[in-house]
């Protein structure tokens, strides 16, 4: 007898073991329960032992079940990801990329139709979140676009590479009515004191720090004065910076952000940064992804995309 046990005995057992359910294993599989119930037996044949028992309760992993459950499972996943690729080359190719609503809706869409006309048989989805996931839960994911510290190396461990893309710049920005007429730093922070101010959820503390940091680099008693005036905790909060920068745009108030995520409305005037001075954040955006994905040619064509893309924005001034 081989030692080696047949696959799709081998793949109904996994998927088994890891839902404890002949018919979930099945539903996911495509087949009947019965299928894989025939299948696990034919496994416990081959490794001549007893996989799982049933219980009042459903399916239960018996000790050499659990033990080559967690043997195989990884592997296994690892054959069914190589397969993947290969089935990919030659045909075209679909990218998901995970990132947060904003930079989805303000970076990468304006530059959306420049890879597309590159990589015409690249197909590439977009899929946001609110919050870091976990690339190596989300196997579907092919390069995520998080926040991390300054400091990443360009290779990290527990198997994943982190890029850095952009540096963050943090800047009031207000339509251009708001401070019309006021040019020092006392005047510009005495009429802030009379504005909302805009917050996003995704940005703690960024009226304060940005207001401290404006103070810091100035020797102005005058300006320390005026920041006595502004309660930095009031004023309107949303979830998004998209959002915060709507309603600094409808005039409701001013918007405090990521100053490359309003490069469009800065540029066309309806939008301007009144005090011209903006404030480096401790954190970047890193564009991450498992190593393997290094062997990838269109996740790394992506990859050198989004670079590019980041290298040609104007220095910041």
């Amino acid at each position: 007898m081989s030692d080696f046990p047949p696959l799709n005995a081998l793949k109904s057992f996994v998927v088994a073991g890891q839902q404890l359910s002949f018919t979930k294993a099945a539903i996911e599989l495509n087949v009947t329960p019965g299928a894989v119930s025939r299948l696990v037996q034919k496994l416990e044949e081959h490794v001549g032992t007893v996989l799982f028992r049933r219980t009042s309760g459903g399916l239960e992993l018996t000790a050499e079940g659990a033990d080559l459950l967690r043997e195989v499972e990884g592997p296994l996943g690892a054959v069914a990801d190589a397969t993947r690729r290969l089935r990919d080359r030659g045909a075209k190719r679909r990218l998901t990329i995970s990132c947060y609503p904003t930079f989805a809706a303000r970076w990468l869409m304006p530059r959306w139709v420049r890879f597309f006309d590159r990589h015409p048989d690249i197909e590439v989805q977009i899929a946001t979140t609110l919050t870091d996931i976990d690339l190596h839960a989300e196997r579907t994911v092919d390069l995520a676009i998080q926040l991390g510290p300054n400091t990443v190396p360009a290779r990290s461990s527990k198997g994943l590479v982190s890029d850095h893309l952009l540096d963050i710049d943090i800047c009031p920005v207000s339509r251009p009515d708001l401070f019309r007429g006021l040019e020092t730093p006392p005047e510009l922070v005495r009429a802030l004191a009379g504005k909302t101010l805009v917050h996003a959820t995704a940005l703690p503390g960024a009226w304060r720090n940005w207001l401290r940091s404006y103070a810091d680099t100035r020797d102005d008693a005058d300006l320390w004065n005026a920041l006595g005036c502004i309660e930095t905790d009031q004023g309107l909060t949303f979830e998004t910076q998209n959002l915060a920068f709507q309603a600094a745009l409808e005039g409701i108030g001013v918007a405090i952000g990521i100053r490359c995520l309003v490069d469009e409305e800065i540029r066309d005037g309806l939008l301007v940064e009144p005090f011209g001075f903006r404030r480096r954040s401790s954190k970047s955006f890193h564009v991450v992804y498992q190593r393997h994905r290094l062997d990838d040619r269109s996740a790394m064509l992506y990859r050198d995309w989004l670079l590019e893309e980041a290298g040609a924005m104007p220095s910041p001034h």
